[in-house]
């Protein structure tokens, strides 16, 4: 969002420093220009174009009274195929600069951009170029005047004398070759001189309400992209909660509502030897009593792939891996270590004399201890730890942080120790 909101802040500085406004200057170097008169038509005005020294423009003519309509023009042609013209639909404005000199004051001139599109125009026809028109009153002496390009019209006589179909009787300035500047419609007899300095049209690559409405919508779519990350980590979390807390209800069932203290009963499993999970509550809390701090670790071990062995070599293959199992951790144990066999593959390991940094030490010597052990099915067998702390006096919430932990390390790859922290939870 600090990204947006700089990219926000760059965006509207630079539009309002000008960095959006873009302009096409008429180069006198890259552009044809041409004289054309009413001779064609039966008048006898006479006059020429001539391009000067400073690269400026003069149409010098003479009107005559031969023709009804007598007219001179300069004609600028942008390139050497009609058909490949300008985009001016960026720009807003036409800015001429120059001065006109007239027999009479207050004498206009015609502009005319002239437009080629294939749905009515024709190379063989020049008439065909669409008369985008405008008439403007010029100075006398050398200025700028600016023709606004929304201001220009479709002549009527060319829609009618080509019968151009209504969807294109409209200005249309996406492909202009040509343009004319020409004596006004109603000129006076006698000589009239135009210069033209220069030729620009103006615009800006993005309007103000586009750009405003370009962020907006930018920040529509942050917001909506953050709150659907937002609820999605919600959920992720939600779920990964509930099922935590299923584990935990199951643990508690498990245990019978007994206290909660770390206590151990000293009974055997039948087959490994080890401490049976139903009965390890008072030995541990007999422990736990005696020790001002009250300092407690679990490993809970879990067999990689043990089902595999099982189905492969049978189940009196199983029963004697587990017995090694169980006499690899006797030999891995302290005096006041607990090892309980917790279920069918699955060994706990209650640690009263044990800090995390120490459990997960010996966690790790456990594992490695699995990976190089020779074992009775002549193959390699690797095993999963998961290590967490007692917090808050919780057995429960121990074991459920260690069975968290060991759920990553099999999410993992297998064949790792990995030591219960909020990332597990949160992540």
């Amino acid at each position: 969002m600090l990204i947006l909101f700089l990219f926000s802040l760059s965006a509207v500085v630079w539009f309002y420093a000008g960095g959006a406004s873009s302009h096409y200057v008429i180069s006198s170097d890259e552009v044809q220009y041409r004289y054309i008169d009413d001779k064609g038509v039966g008048g006898n005005t006479l006059g020429a174009v001539t391009q000067n020294a400073d690269k400026s423009v003069t149409l010098g003519c003479q009107l005559g009274e031969k023709h009804r309509w007598p007219y001179c023009e300069v004609a600028i042609s942008l390139s050497d195929d009609i058909r490949d013209g300008i985009d001016l639909t960026h720009y807003h404005s036409m800015v001429i600069e120059g001065s006109y000199l007239a027999p009479q004051p207050d004498q206009r001139l015609r502009v005319y951009l002239r437009n080629y599109n294939e749905a009515y125009s024709s190379v063989d026809d020049p008439v065909s170029l669409k008369f985008n028109g405008l008439e403007y009153n010029p100075t006398l002496e050398n200025s700028e005047v600016a023709l606004p390009l929304k201001a220009f019209q479709v002549l009527s006589w060319w829609i009618s004398d080509l019968a151009v179909p209504l969807e294109h009787a409209g200005s249309e300035l996406t492909n202009v070759s040509v343009i004319e500047i020409a004596t006004g419609s109603a000129p006076v007899i006698g000589e009239h001189r135009l210069n033209i300095e220069s030729i620009r049209f103006e615009g800006v690559m993005i309007s103000e309400a586009q750009l405003f409405k370009n962020l907006t919508f930018m920040w529509l779519v942050a917001a909506l992209i953050v709150l659907c990350v937002k609820y999605w980590q919600s959920l992720k979390v939600y779920k990964e909660e509930r099922v935590r807390s299923a584990r935990l209800l199951a643990i508690n069932e498990q245990l019978k509502q007994q206290s909660e203290t770390l206590s151990i009963m000293a009974t055997t499993d039948p087959l490994t030897g080890l401490r049976n999970r139903m009965n390890v509550h008072r030995d541990l809390e007999q422990t736990m009593s005696r020790k001002a701090r009250r300092e407690c670790t679990a490993l809970v071990i879990d067999i990689d792939h043990f089902k595999r062995i099982n189905d492969t070599f049978g189940h009196e293959m199983g029963d004697r891996i587990l017995i090694d199992v169980a006499a690899l951790l006797k030999n891995r144990s302290m005096s006041t270590d607990i090892a309980v066999r917790w279920g069918g593959e699955e060994f706990v390991f209650f640690c009263p004399d044990r800090n995390l940094a120490q459990a997960s030490f010996l966690a790790e010597k456990i594992r490695s201890r699995f990976e190089d052990n020779a074992w009775p099915h002549g193959e390699t067998m690797t095993c999963s730890i998961g290590v967490a702390l007692l917090r808050n006096d919780s057995v429960a919430g121990m074991l459920a942080d260690a069975d968290d932990a060991l759920y990553q390390a099999k999410q993992s790859g297998r064949n790792r120790v990995e030591v219960y922290s909020d990332v597990l939870v949160t992540a």
